[in-house]
């Protein structure tokens, strides 16, 4: 039988082996999902790329592993002409803006380094267009994590490259991969916050004499000024905000904040990827990510950047503001497309907490229980009026991933819903070309049967 997890001050592990890991465990982060029959049962598989002992880190890693793989998959469409350059121009690697001045006005990482994002200049027909994308890489959970994270590059500077590939094909500089955004100036924002750029704390705290601060809202804010200052945003006619995992989240939090620092003529929408979490039970009917998430919106005074709207209509659970499903709801001023998965397979682990520990005796409840989730997600996104209004839309499918659409090739260019993929719906939704279906339809559920998965495109 599984032991359950509890929640406090943070979130502990109940197998002592996993004690080591504490709040961490959670957000190790799924890269496959094997679903296999035999003697009538269901048996699960999921897994984590990377050490455990290095949760937090496994979504960086990932991106590398997707970066190894798009740069073979892109040197062998160009007959090994070079990393990312297709039809392009030069190389396709972003290089490291480091905001060695943003410590000045209180914008830091957790350990009080300055921080930065990662640029690559447009050209042609891209060259007033930008591309602003904020990094994931889960949150910190509680003091302890938080000062653990601090020594890796998700919370520190220290460590981060002069320069590097960039983490998907939506960067893609050749236009056989990415047609619609291969030209347009790239600014990849890099994560060091701990919780999806929303803290907002004056004071540092002081864990095993160290100073941790937790300052991600104003690096949001510092970034975008600089952006303008010194990379031309200010001349920008089209502007494409996006992120993925807890970048994504960032996304539906704060698109509306940062449409505020461009001129109103600007074309600015959002399309976050795998950011949408939903505020739900697990599979033992316990909510344990309500408790932790309500704890990190206090712990790094989250207040301050949240939607004023949501504040004022959930007073005595301001908290809830923090839940992308309440968020998304307020978004007003930024078209919005959302790419999700309503399989999530982060989602699945960790807020679920379906992992491949799930106890034998109930995987005859797996699937319907999956299926339910499946629904009650779209159903969150569907049912506001964010979805419901004209220019928004989305890609919501059944693949078991996290990340997908913008960060692995396959994801990118052949996962399809009704014959369209991701790169196609994107550049189609941004662009509005006519005939062109913003909005998916309600997607197919597992079967309780091989090969479980509805669309046979979806290679998770």
């Amino acid at each position: 039988k599984a032991c359950v997890l509890s929640v406090g001050a943070g979130v502990s592990s109940c197998e002592p082996r996993c004690a080591m890991h504490r709040s961490r465990s959670f957000v190790g982060f799924l890269q496959f999902f094997s679903l296999a029959c035999a003697v009538a049962w269901v048996f699960l598989f999921l897994g984590t790329h990377g050490p455990r002992a290095h949760a937090q880190a496994t979504y960086g890693e990932f991106l590398r592993r997707q970066r190894k793989h798009e740069e073979n998959n892109e040197n062998t469409r160009s007959g090994g002409r070079g990393r990312g350059r297709g039809r392009g121009r030069g190389s396709s690697d972003v290089v490291l803006e480091l905001l060695s001045d943003a410590p000045k006005a209180g914008a830091v990482c957790l350990d009080g380094s300055p921080p930065g994002y990662y640029y690559r200049q447009g050209w042609g027909s891209g060259e007033n267009r930008f591309l602003i994308f904020i990094d994931g890489g889960g949150w910190c959970y509680d003091e302890q994590d938080c000062y653990t994270r601090s020594f890796t590059f998700l919370g520190s500077s220290g460590a981060w490259p002069a320069r590097k590939p960039p983490p998907g094909p939506i960067f893609s500089a050749d236009s056989d991969v990415n047609p619609d955004f291969h030209n347009w100036n790239v600014v990849e924002i890099a994560y060091c916050d701990g919780a999806s750029f929303s803290g907002n704390l004056d004071d540092y705290i002081v864990v095993n004499n160290k100073r941790i601060y937790f300052r991600g809202y104003r690096i949001l804010e510092y970034v975008m000024r600089h952006l303008l200052d010194t990379k031309g945003l200010q001349g920008a006619t089209d502007v494409l905000l996006g992120g993925c995992s807890a970048g994504g989240i960032a996304t539906i939090l704060h698109a509306d904040y940062m449409r505020t620092f461009l001129d109103e003529r600007v074309n600015v929408k959002a399309v976050p990827f795998s950011g949408f979490f939903p505020d739900t039970s697990n599979f033992e009917g316990q909510n344990w990510f309500h408790d932790v998430v309500t704890s990190v919106y206090k712990m790094q005074n989250v207040s301050g950047s949240m939607s004023t709207s949501c504040l004022a209509e959930n007073q005595g659970r301001e908290s809830d503001c923090f839940f992308a499903q309440n968020a998304y709801k307020y978004i007003n001023t930024v078209p919005i497309f959302l790419v999700n998965s309503v399989y999530d397979s982060w989602t699945i682990q960790n807020i679920y907490n379906v992992t491949k520990w799930f106890p034998k005796n109930q995987l005859d409840r797996l699937v319907p229980f999956l299926n339910s989730k499946a629904k009650l997600v779209y159903n969150l996104i569907t049912k506001t009026k964010t979805w419901q209004s004209e220019g928004n839309g989305g890609f919501l499918n059944t693949c078991v991933s996290h990340c997908y659409g913008c960060c692995n090739p396959t994801g990118w260019n052949q996962v399809e819903i009704n014959g369209t993929t991701v790169k196609d719906a994107v550049g189609n939704w941004f662009f509005e070309r006519s005939n062109a279906d913003i909005k998916s339809p309600p997607p197919c559920q597992f079967s309780t049967s091989p090969p479980y998965q509805c669309n046979p495109t979806c290679q998770t």
